[in-house]
């Protein structure tokens, strides 16, 4: 991508971002009802929790890492909803119904076009209040956090997010050489629901799943653990994120090769 591309990208992004938010106020009470059903899906994901971890005795721990994790879970997947899962919801359509067509002779990339533009701005009510469970944790437990596993879970909490959404737009991608895809986004979108569980939950080869190869854990669990206890895997951060979009461009390109067009 040149740097004319680049600036028109980001040019025809916030243009796209300020569009969805004057849509969104255009029908306020829409958006007061996303707002409410986020909280309401908040509370929902956080009881299960609650119930799990009141079986566990009297380890604090286990309290700490679960509602940390429903906090960063809520934040993490607050901008997946908001920015990127409500285009991989709809790729499968765009293929069928030659939307897909249209966003190649834009003269932005094909891919930015194509998923990034269905913009949902009430979602980010969600992100308010995962990072305010995250706050009110953080103050009844008394972590008395550092700026280093603050800046630890912020980074890694980013980078879980793209991660997902590269693993999710795999599948997504799925669409070029299948029918339809619709079972695969249900799939994606409930398996990242166990990142809002502590990863002790889970048996070591589930855990290991959920770091690599399906990074449910690293939208949730994962990085609240950095707030409890810090690690040096920082540094694995920005090569989770290369990697994950890595495989998801190579599989772009895969599926663009193939990929005629809607009249073919």
């Amino acid at each position: 991508m040149n740097r004319r591309t680049a600036r028109i990208t980001v040019v025809v992004w916030l243009k796209l971002f300020r569009q969805a938010v004057m849509r969104d106020l255009q029908f306020r009470s829409q958006v007061w009802l996303h707002l409410c059903a986020s909280i309401g899906e908040l509370a929902v994901g956080i009881l299960p929790v609650l119930i799990l971890t009141s079986f566990i005795g009297t380890d604090s721990s286990v309290r700490q890492a679960a509602a940390l994790a429903v906090g960063v879970f809520a934040f993490t997947t607050g901008l997946m909803d908001c920015f990127v899962s409500p285009g991989l919801r709809r790729f499968d359509s765009a293929i069928r119904k030659g939307e897909l067509d249209l966003a190649m002779i834009r003269p932005v990339p094909t891919f930015f076009y194509a998923v990034l533009r269905w913009i949902q701005p009430s979602e980010l009510g969600r992100c308010v209040s995962g990072a305010a469970v995250v706050v009110v944790a953080a103050s009844a437990f008394d972590l008395g956090s550092g700026a280093k596993a603050l800046v630890a879970l912020i980074v890694w909490a980013l980078a879980g997010t793209v991660a997902y959404c590269a693993f999710w737009a795999d599948l997504a991608l799925l669409a070029f050489w299948v029918r339809s895809i619709e079972p695969v986004n249900d799939l994606a979108a409930a398996w990242r629901g166990a990142g809002q569980y502590p990863r002790l939950f889970f048996p070591r080869t589930v855990q290991i799943v959920l770091v690599s190869f399906a990074p449910a854990a690293l939208i949730g669990s994962f990085p609240g653990e950095q707030l409890l206890r810090p690690t040096a895997a920082l540094l694995l951060a920005p090569v989770v994120v290369v990697g994950s979009c890595s495989v998801t461009a190579l599989i772009w390109r895969f599926g663009l090769v193939r990929y005629d067009s809607a009249s073919s």
